[in-house]
């Protein structure tokens, strides 16, 4: 039997609590700006969070719902996360590989309040799961986030 500690999932948990400050990552870091689409995974579906700077709600989102998601063995593998911010001008690559504002990547999207999690192919930009708009009810939202994330990836796998 391997007794290391690092072998032990629940060590690694308890590691990265008190390693990491309150709990969590930097969510900022942890989830980056969406810049360019050619260099997402072609094999995770792309839930992007439209934001804007400040909002407490998204903080919520980010820490109480996505990150977890990203420890879990399960469901880390279906999905990766990109942020914009429904309010900048910065530029990003899009889904047809043109130069666009984050803004403006939100109104193509239809995406005008934040938080909303959109689940799009990460080749072609296409939806593959039903936006998740706000954060009405917080008890049923993580379920609700997950069974998005295991639908959206089984239409994407579908799809490859």
């Amino acid at each position: 039997m391997n007794n290391d500690w690092r072998a032990k999932p629940l060590h690694w948990l308890v590691f990265l609590m008190l390693w990491v400050p309150n709990g969590h990552a930097n969510q900022d870091d942890t989830f980056p700006m969406f810049q360019d689409s050619r260099l997402l995974k072609p094999n995770k579906v792309l839930v992007l969070l439209a934001e804007v700077e400040n909002c407490s709600f998204c903080k919520r989102v980010k820490e109480d719902f996505l990150f977890p998601l990203t420890m879990d063995p399960n469901l880390e593998p279906l999905f990766q996360v990109r942020r914009i911010d429904l309010n900048s001008q910065q530029l990003l690559t899009d889904f047809s590989a043109q130069r666009i504002s984050q803004q403006d990547l939100a109104q193509v999207l239809f995406a005008d309040f934040s938080p909303t999690l959109i689940f799009l192919n990460p080749r072609s930009g296409e939806r593959i799961g039903e936006d998740i708009v706000g954060l009405v009810t917080p008890d049923f939202y993580g379920f609700y986030l997950q069974q998005q994330i295991v639908q959206s990836h089984e239409l994407l796998t579908g799809q490859l």
